[in-house]
């Protein structure tokens, strides 16, 4: 825990993250289920993965937005303009404040590469939650750590140790549990969604994944040098990502004939939606809120807890996500989209994602395997680049200063 901060300030960080970004899934879930009259004044489900997409980047650029107005309060209260950027601000003895050659503009438009890929992984992930579980999606997540340590030995030539190796078996095999688990349970059931599509949406997941994992290589090159402040970094990233939905997908998804209308995805429709259904416009502004605050409480809480807490932290998401769908089905209301029922091969899929933490676990040294080598401490440089900081942890092999 980083020192100056009251252990309160600390807890509420952590019980923020833990419960916006529990609330994050279950909004995108919930708000697939939900249904109301569309542009043509028919009742439809709010199945808008696109307009998902662009609530996130909006919920990002928000960040950014009270990021900038905290400054300038802060500034005004102590009588001096705080730097935009960390070489701007006064050297300190044992610091290294350099500006790289770059301007702020120059800087601030790098971040528009990530975003991209953000779009793209976001989105993928927003479709394939159409079709799968809230808490197979939440588990599926944890494959990017497979797919960014691949891409790491491949364009960052990072070495990886005999751990590394074990826990991303251990993460490959956990994951391909779980989507057995999820197959099989599905076969089981006379209702709900058929396997072929579970398996699709899995797919659409993972895929996501792999982008996930392409955009923090993408950041290890751009923005390692861009010594941006972390909020700054998710505003203009939301920034970027909401002048690109707006300005380049938005137009090409109206163009393209599609199911939605005629289209890929109609935005005029989508406001039909949320205008005529307050229940799921209060479900699209709950996840506005709740997914900024996950990406502010998620920086502070990577910057003051250890590896151990942020693996209980996100194990303990997942977790809460899963109690709810079943809470939903056996309590609540058991005709509900949203629901999870328990099938038989649940317990597989227990066993899957405690295979799957394990192996995140000893992959990132949070558990250490008896015989192995590890690096050494004092030689283990720890930047995780900002996409990875929003994850809590990153997923790439550890970066070992040379001798």
């Amino acid at each position: 825990m980083a020192k100056g901060t009251q252990g309160w300030v600390v807890g509420l960080y952590v019980l923020g993250m833990l419960i916006t970004g529990t609330m994050n899934t279950l909004c995108t879930k919930i708000q697939f289920t939900l249904s109301s009259v569309g542009i043509d004044g028919k009742p439809e489900l709010f199945q808008k993965p696109w307009f998902a997409t662009l609530d996130m980047l909006g919920a990002m650029g928000l960040v950014g937005v009270v990021d900038y107005m905290v400054r300038k309060w802060c500034s005004r209260r102590s009588g001096k303009d705080l730097p935009l950027l960390a070489d701007e601000a006064p050297k300190v003895a044992g610091t290294n404040w350099q500006s790289n050659g770059r301007s702020y503009a120059q800087k601030a438009a790098l971040v528009s590469v990530p975003a991209a890929f953000d779009i793209a992984a976001t989105a993928l992930c927003a479709f394939g939650m159409l079709y799968i579980p809230a808490s197979v999606w939440q588990m599926l997540r944890g494959s990017s750590i497979v797919f960014a340590a691949m891409f790491s030995i491949i364009f960052l030539k990072r070495k990886m140790y005999s751990f590394n190796w074990l826990g991303l078996l251990l993460c490959v095999v956990g994951v391909t549990v779980v989507g057995l688990a999820n197959v099989w349970g599905a076969d089981t059931q006379s209702s709900g969604p058929a396997p072929e599509g579970m398996v699709f949406g899995m797919l659409l997941v993972i895929a996501g994944q792999v982008v996930q994992a392409a955009q923090i290589i993408a950041e290890e090159f751009l923005l390692k040098s861009v010594d941006l402040p972390g909020f700054q970094i998710i505003g203009l990233e939301g920034f970027w990502g909401t002048c690109i939905m707006l300005m380049i997908v938005y137009p090409l998804l109206w163009a393209v004939p599609g199911p939605d209308h005629g289209h890929q995805e109609d935005l005029f429709d989508t406001f039909a939606l949320l205008s005529n259904s307050p229940p799921l416009l209060m479900c699209v502004l709950t996840y506005l809120f709740s997914c900024g605050t996950f990406n502010a409480t998620g920086i502070m809480v990577t910057e003051h807890l250890s590896g151990v807490h942020r693996m209980m932290l996100d194990a303990s998401r997942t977790v809460l996500i899963w109690c709810f769908g079943l809470w939903v089905h056996y309590y609540l209301n058991p005709e509900s989209l949203f629901g999870e029922v328990w099938t038989p091969y649940s317990w597989l899929q227990l066993v899957g994602f405690a295979v799957l933490v394990s192996g995140q676990a000893i992959y990132g040294e949070v558990l250490k395997v008896p015989g192995l080598t590890y690096p050494a401490p004092n030689l283990l440089l720890s930047s995780p680049t900002p996409s990875a900081a929003r994850h809590l942890a990153t997923p790439l092999p550890r970066q070992v200063e040379a001798l």
